[in-house]
Parts: structure tokens; C-alpha cells; sequence
């Protein structure tokens, strides 16, 4: 378990819960799976503060919290184009249904119940956190390649600029096309 973690320690997590106990619990498990970029935050108005500055990687988010509930945290964050969509774990010792499906529809993308499984959260976490990288390197490989094919399209449209029109005379066979193109290509 700690193996797999430590793939990823430098992914920056943030905790968001009103319990300091909790937040404590939690960073330690971290720690010792081997997760080394924790942050906390103890509302739902704090997280998003946070949220701006650290731009984390995954944030683990309780639901029951004072100011911002994390419903609220939750539909803020997805509702911010400027904000990346990291994923967002939700922690809570509510078990109704309509809490989760609630939380889910406002922009969550796991759910766990407390008391937490350390083991079980660490594993979440580094599913999380490795597709969220995975789908950022794709979403910049594909930035890259649409920059270097508007380069090209740009270069192609340049040398058609600068090309002189063949003549489209009576040619009576390929190899007169061939001579003419060589001529203009050594003139050019």
C-alpha cells in the first residue's frame, strides 16, 4: 500500500474537515502511507480559499461542516471553469442515501463513510490521483498537438503562398510535369 503512495507523495491533497481530530487522523494515515504534500482546511469557505492558492490534486472533503457545507464547497468548485476539475472524495459519517447521491450530483467523484478504513482511503486516493495525472498529460499532450498543427497548417499555408502556379499546359506526358516542376522548383 505504502509502495503505491509513495508513486505519487508529491501529489498535493487537501484535507477539508471541521474536526481537528479528524484532520489530524487523516494526515497522519497519509504520512505514513507516504504523501508528503497535505493541506487542511476546516470549512467548506476556507477549502475554496485554499482550493485558489494550491490548486491540489485530489481534495478530501467532509459534508457536515460550519460557513460552506461541502455540498456547497462541491457545487462552487465545479462551477468555477477556472478552477481544475481534481477530483473530490467526500468523507462522511452520513450514510443516507440522499446525502450521497446529492453530494454526487453537486460534483463529487467518490464516497466514503466514516470511521474511515485508512487502508481503503489510501488505495482511493492513489486511484484518484493517478487518473487525474493521467487525464492532465492528456489534456496537455493534445494542448501540444494542436499548437503543432496550427504551426504546420501555418507553414503549409506560407510555402503555398510563395509557390508559383503551374502552368497547366499541353503536357503530353508525365515527364514533362516532372521537368517543369524541376525548373520551378530551381528557380525558387
Amino acid at each position: 500500500m505504502a509502495t503505491r503512495a509513495t508513486r505519487f507523495a508529491y501529489a498535493r491533497i487537501l484535507i477539508v474537515d471541521d474536526s481537528p481530530f479528524d484532520r489530524r487522523l487523516i494526515m497522519e494515515a497519509l504520512r505514513k502511507a507516504g504523501f508528503t504534500n497535505l493541506f487542511t482546511a476546516d470549512d467548506g469557505a476556507d477549502a475554496m480559499q485554499k482550493t485558489r492558492d494550491l490548486h491540489p490534486d485530489l481534495v478530501l472533503l467532509d459534508l457536515q461542516m460550519p460557513n460552506v457545507d461541502g455540498f456547497g464547497y462541491c457545487e462552487r468548485v465545479r462551477q468555477d471553469e477556472t478552477i481544475p476539475k481534481m477530483p473530490i472524495i467526500i468523507q462522511t459519517s452520513s450514510e443516507d442515501r440522499a446525502s450521497r447521491l446529492r453530494a454526487l450530483s453537486c460534483g463529487a467523484d467518490d464516497f466514503l463513510t466514516k470511521p474511515l478504513d485508512m487502508a481503503e482511503l489510501t488505495l482511493r486516493l492513489c486511484v484518484h490521483v493517478e487518473r487525474y495525472f493521467m487525464l492532465r498529460d492528456m489534456m496537455n499532450m493534445c494542448d501540444y498537438l494542436k499548437m503543432e498543427i496550427d504551426a504546420v497548417r501555418r507553414v503549409r499555408a506560407d510555402i503555398e503562398h510563395t509557390l508559383k502556379p503551374i502552368p497547366t499546359g499541353d503536357f503530353d506526358n508525365h515527364f514533362e510535369v516532372l521537368e517543369e516542376l524541376a525548373l520551378l522548383s530551381a528557380v525558387n
